[in-house]
C-alpha cells in the first residue's frame, strides 16, 4: 500500500513531506577498479531505465524501488566546466565539470589538470582515482 500525505490528498507534496533516505552515506567507495580502470558506482532503474550516482535505492524518475547496481566508466566527455578561483573551504584554483558517460548518465567530476586554461567543452576525459577520491582527466 502506497503511503501519501493526508495534506494533498495523495497529490503532490505535502507539508509534512521528507526526503526518502536511500542512500547509504560512507558505506563504501564511490568507485572501484577493474583490470586497472576506475568505474564509478551508481545504479539503474528496472522500470523506467533511469541512472544515478552515487548508488540509490530509490528511481529519482518513478519513486520504484527498483534500482540495480551499474558501473559507469571509464572513459567519458567534457559537457562543461569552470575553474573556482575563491573558496572558503579548499586550496584554490580547482576545476569542476560535468561529465557525460556513453550511456547517458551525467555527473559532475572534480577535473585534475595542470593546464585549466587547456580544457574544452566536449573533450575527451578519463576516470582515475586515488585511494579515497575519484576525479577526471584530460585525454
Amino acid at each position: 500500500m502506497q503511503e501519501f500525505s493526508e495534506a494533498t490528498g495523495g497529490s503532490g507534496y505535502g507539508p509534512d513531506a521528507l526526503p526518502i533516505d536511500d542512500m547509504q552515506e560512507g558505506a563504501a567507495k564511490e568507485f572501484e577498479r577493474i583490470d586497472g580502470e576506475v568505474y564509478l558506482k551508481g545504479s539503474k532503474s528496472r522500470s523506467s531505465g533511469g541512472m544515478a550516482f552515487p548508488e540509490r535505492e530509490v528511481c529519482l524518475e518513478t519513486g520504484e524501488r527498483d534500482m540495480e547496481p551499474m558501473l559507469f566508466g571509464g572513459e567519458a566527455v567534457l559537457y562543461s566546466f569552470s575553474t573556482v578561483h575563491v573558496s572558503s573551504s579548499r586550496p584554490v584554483p580547482y576545476t569542476l565539470g560535468y561529465v557525460d558517460f556513453p550511456n547517458g548518465l551525467r555527473v559532475l567530476a572534480n577535473v585534475v589538470t595542470d593546464d585549466p586554461g587547456a580544457l574544452r567543452c566536449d573533450q575527451p576525459v578519463q576516470l582515475r582515482a586515488t585511494d579515497d577520491d575519484w576525479f577526471v582527466v584530460p585525454v
